[in-house]
């Protein structure tokens, strides 16, 4: 049917990815940052931490609603891919082949007045 790879497991898997990352960073870092005076553990209001706790997973409200615009995008990109595929075809189906226009002559006349 379609060979395109679903792109609603593969941005999953991205974000998947992207948060065992930078979870992961942000564990080592924490050893690190506490004595360079990070931030708190209940800190709730800057975006630094609150994008952390999203990609801890602290947040699945934001991640849910972050997998459905994700999902509404790919299928919008799939519905366009789909609609441009065919219009394609049918633009090279309705297409006749021009017939082959006629060799030239190997002499010309040339008039001079």
């Amino acid at each position: 049917m379609n060979d395109a790879p679903d792109w609603v497991d593969q941005a999953r898997r991205l974000v998947t990815g992207l948060g065992q990352t930078l979870g992961s960073a942000l564990r080592e870092g924490a050893g690190d940052g506490e004595a360079a005076g990070a931030h708190p553990a209940d800190c709730h209001w800057c975006p630094v931490c609150q994008v952390a706790a999203v990609v801890r997973g602290e947040r699945p409200e934001v991640t849910d609603a972050l997998a459905e615009v994700l999902t509404a995008a790919a299928a919008a990109l799939r519905s366009v891919s789909e609609r441009a595929s065919a219009a394609a075809a049918e633009r090279e189906a309705a297409e006749e082949p021009a017939p082959p226009a006629p060799p030239a002559p190997p002499v010309q006349h040339i008039e001079i007045a």
